[in-house]
């Protein structure tokens, strides 16, 4: 292929947003969209070198597989070698348990998959996975192991006819991009069949120049580059990505392919020494920014000041260069110690044996668990003993056949003649609905009150004003209501705090408002989500104009929101005390509450008022861990808490005559 300097210059455009992206730089909110300017580009080169290797009689895909295995693989396995003794050293077994998976599932080229199922790219317990972000290289690497086969089989209809059909899946592929933003956005984010569309942007370009002579437009150039910039400043963790939205960067980098030329301003920009030599770096410079990033918040126990994330993603060039020029440069030239592809299969194979051996190792002894706590001091070991307690009795409650009607349900569809006899057997039942929190509501009512007849209809994440396809028990309440308003005498609705504050940034509603913060540091830019209190006692007073059971808000619980390894390493006896500012946050958001609620007619209990949280007191016994995490008890946590509740228990209607 003819070397194209600008398409260094636009590796260099995709990766240094990502990088500040993932240091916390809150202007650029959306530089993850430089790994879809990546995806197009690795869809244009590697389409580009299939044309031109037909086009001269030497197609090979096992060729073509050996090409990519010199790219991607070398240096991927010395970072991910890198990262064992760190990972060893700084994590917890529950940590590190995870993290000898994603090794596994990296060498399988499977980590999209794993990190799908394990939790959302914009969580905070994602920031601390040091293999996050090779998530996209298995995306890449699915799409090599299939696209050279589906070049093969399409070779018949020629060129013009292989555009076509690409044209039309990268269509079919968007399109269920842009559904499963709004239905399944985790699987959408991370998965291949959402991701191919980018991908095949690419190739349709390399198609486009292999069928006539590059003609430059700098106009058109610099508009694919200004989208690129646009895409990278206005776009957040909000954003529903990749969708209809994601055609803003991944056309932006289309436009550069196919327009940007060496004397336009663009391809001048693109291909400056400096940015070019950016670019040469990049893959490596990826590969180490996020593990660099990743440990740093694992030894800060939060999230490290912005200047310590910059240093770090600075650090990652020199790494970078330093991989690129010993490591990347020596297996991808067909010439030297690993010109055969032997030898470089005798460099690999080994070295993969090494990782899925550590990775395997550190699954079946759960995180290397018991010579952790052989080496770790005796108040961590107690600590972290509690905290496997505590999670392993998870949301607290566990279907007692003896109490046929106490049940826990996120969907009443199905469900209805199993309430109706429960209603005929036991008359009017409890009905506590909200998001996780009602769920762990759940068994302290039904404790306090002895009631046999008490459901949960709750979803986690899922409060009256989502809009996930998934959040369905909001409508199913209204039409319960409607159809059957005598089934229950009571409903409880309870949904967590923070979902009713925000921070204007991408981590609005989420724990990580809070993780990101020092556990010493002051709460500040996060204030109390108005409209989100306003449509749940929206929401809460239509209920109340049917004729049925009384609806009750009970207001959001102050949750603690310390990094639990903070506290694991603190020990049981330490004093512990929230962040400077965050009661008071949480008492202006119940105030507010109760005011609106007041407003609609809604009764309103404050949570907050009930429980009244000491940490000293209230966060473990030493005997016991009272929370899962920042901000859900734990069983232990249920039992200690619930005597507090019995004001709300009195509220409830008396069913038992």
């Amino acid at each position: 292929m003819h070397y194209r300097p600008e398409i260094d210059g636009l590796r260099a455009v995709a990766v240094v947003p990502v990088i500040l992206f993932h240091a916390g730089v809150g202007a650029l909110a959306g530089g993850f969209v430089g790994v879809d300017v990546f995806f197009v580009i690795s869809g244009y080169l590697i389409t580009s070198i299939i044309l031109r290797e037909r086009a001269e009689g030497r197609f090979s895909m096992w060729r073509f597989w050996e090409r990519r295995a010199r790219r991607i693989l070398p240096a991927l396995y010395v970072v991910m070698l890198a990262c064992i003794p760190v990972a060893w050293a700084l994590m917890l077994p529950d940590q590190y348990r995870d993290f000898a998976r994603s090794l596994v599932a990296v060498g399988l080229f499977g980590s999209n998959i794993l990190f799908w199922r394990e939790s959302g790219y914009f969580a905070a317990a994602a920031e601390e996975k040091p293999l996050l972000h090779t998530w996209s290289l298995s995306v890449e690497e699915q799409f090599y192991l299939l696209f050279p086969l589906l070049m093969v089989l399409l070779w018949r209809f020629g060129r013009r006819g292989v555009a076509g059909i690409l044209a039309v899946i990268a269509l079919v592929s968007l399109g269920l991009s842009h559904y499963a933003a709004y239905s399944m956005p985790s699987a959408n984010f991370y998965l291949l069949p959402t991701r191919a569309w980018e991908l095949l942007v690419g190739a349709l370009c390399a198609l486009w120049l292999a069928e006539r002579p590059r003609v430059g437009h700098d106009g058109l150039a610099g508009l694919g580059l200004a989208a690129i910039v646009l895409s990278v400043v206005w776009f957040d963790g909000m954003t529903p990505f990749p969708s209809l939205w994601a055609l803003l960067p991944v056309l932006g980098a289309a436009g550069v392919i196919l327009f940007a030329r060496p004397e336009g301003w663009t391809g001048r920009l693109l291909s400056q020494r400096w940015m070019v030599g950016i670019g040469l770096v990049s893959y490596s410079a990826y590969l180490w920014h996020q593990p660099l990033m990743a440990f740093a918040r694992i030894a800060h126990l939060s999230a490290p000041p912005l200047w310590v994330m910059l240093a770090l993603g600075a650090l990652s060039f020199p790494l970078a260069y330093v991989t690129w020029r010993f490591v990347e440069q020596p297996f991808r030239r067909r010439r030297g110690t690993f010109a055969r592809p032997a030898r470089l299969g005798a460099a690999l194979v080994p070295t993969f044996a090494v990782l899925l051996a550590v990775g395997v190792h550190g699954h079946v002894t759960e995180g290397r668990r018991d010579i952790w706590m052989a080496q770790a001091p005796e108040a961590q070991v107690h600590m972290y003993r509690l905290l496997e307690t505590a999670r392993a009795g998870g949301a607290g409650w566990r279907r007692d056949p003896a109490l046929p009607c106490v049940l826990q349900l996120t969907r009443l569809a199905g469900q209805m003649d199993r309430l109706r006899a429960c209603h005929e057997t036991h008359g009017p039942g409890l009905l506590v609905a909200g998001d996780s929190h009602a769920r762990m509501l759940m068994p302290v009512l039904q404790g306090l009150t002895k009631r046999p007849f008490v459901v949960t209809l709750a979803q986690g994440g899922c409060q009256s004003f989502s809009r996930r396809p998934e959040c369905t028990h909001s409508q199913e309440l209204r039409t319960l209501l409607r159809e059957e308003p005598a089934l229950f005498s009571d409903i409880v609705y309870h949904v967590v705090g923070q979902s009713m504050l925000t921070d204007g940034t991408a981590h609005a509603g989420t724990p990580s408002m809070f993780e990101r913060i020092g556990a010493e540091d002051p709460v500040v830019g996060i204030a109390v989500n108005q409209d989100h209190i306003d449509q749940v006692v929206a929401f809460l007073s239509e209920l109340s104009m049917f004729d049925g059971p009384q609806v009750l808000w009970v207001g959001p619980g102050l949750g603690h929101y310390l990094p639990m390894a903070g506290l694991l390493r603190a020990g049981c006896d330490a004093l512990h005390s929230l962040r400077a500012g965050q009661a008071e946050l949480f008492s202006e958001l119940d105030e507010y509450a109760a005011l609106r609620a007041l407003a609609r007619g809604v009764p309103y209990v404050s949570l907050q008022k009930m429980i009244q949280i000491n940490p000293s007191l209230d966060l473990t016994s030493c005997a016991e861990l009272f929370w899962i995490d920042g901000h859900h008890w734990s069983v232990a946590g249920m039992r200690h808490f619930m005597p507090r509740l019995m004001p709300l228990a009195a509220q409830l209607k008396d069913t038992s005559a």
